[in-house]
């Protein structure tokens, strides 16, 4: 099977949810502002800063492993979870959250056990084209500035970094050999397994992003999240894609993540 061009894919990925988070937002602003313009000028009214706020955010992960190993492509996952913000001073906050993350990529695996003597099979010498997820408990940890703006928008950007722990990795695989050696019968098998075993359990990342929160109803505001998740600490050591010992290389996991929720303060 021919393997996906990384880069294109994430391309066409991020182009089509931008599209869609972009056409939702500008929506949402004229709707707001339409009704804005049928209110009371309340500009000149103090509100008071809540100390705590809470949310739910969830949306959807593009991930890479990194480029130690040349044969790496991308696939998607899903991220949802939790998030408490404490407003420390002025424009400053920490931000902790808890969520299910779907991590991982895509992997090409040549494999020839014949080098080894091995008589030539499908099991012996074949191509495995992978889309592995690292199912994890994520709980990030983030410094947030927010821009002072206007009074209803609040936009920020922060950084940090998070404790990743992978309870479960499954790897979906297309493989492709020669089924019966010297009749030239080449065939291609469908199959998934768990490899949870071959990747570390814990993994740290570093984060960087923005976010955008807008009023929606009440006191409830709606999040607009974008950050990029970089590997700190290897997804899986000594990896090779000739499946050769002696020429392998730790892989990281990284992902762009897009996420929408809703916001709530805490008194």
């Amino acid at each position: 099977m021919r393997p996906l061009t990384s880069t294109l894919q994430f391309i066409a990925i991020f182009k089509l949810y931008a599209v869609r988070i972009f056409s939702f937002v500008t929506l949402f602003l004229l709707l707001n502002t339409i009704h804005a313009q049928g209110q009371v000028d309340t500009a000149n009214v103090q509100t008071p800063i809540s100390k705590f706020e809470i949310g739910v955010a969830g949306g959807l992960t593009v991930n890479k492993f990194s480029s130690g190993q040349p044969q790496t492509g991308t696939n998607t996952g899903y991220d949802a979870g939790l998030l408490l913000t404490y407003n420390v001073y002025k424009q400053w906050s920490i931000q902790l959250e808890a969520s299910f993350t779907q991590q991982g990529g895509q992997l090409l695996t040549f494999k020839d056990d014949t080098r080894y003597g091995l008589p030539e099979s499908f099991t012996t010498k074949n191509v495995k084209n992978s889309s592995v997820h690292l199912n994890s408990l994520n709980i990030p940890l983030l410094l947030r500035y927010s821009i002072p703006l206007k009074k209803d928008w609040k936009p920020a950007v922060y950084v940090g970094g998070s404790y990743a722990y992978n309870f479960n990795v499954n790897e979906h695989y297309q493989k492709t050999g020669n089924l019966l050696p010297g009749e030239d019968i080449i065939t291609t098998v469908t199959d998934s397994e768990n490899v949870t075993s071959r990747y570390n359990r814990d993994r740290l990342n570093l984060i960087v992003g923005a976010d955008l929160r807008l009023p929606l109803f009440s006191n409830v505001k709606l999040l607009l999240d974008f950050r990029y998740m970089a590997g700190a600490t290897p997804a899986r050591e000594s990896y090779s894609y000739m499946e050769k010992v002696g020429f392998g290389s730790d892989i990281k996991s990284n992902s762009f993540i897009a996420k929408l929720g809703l916001i709530i303060p805490v008194q």
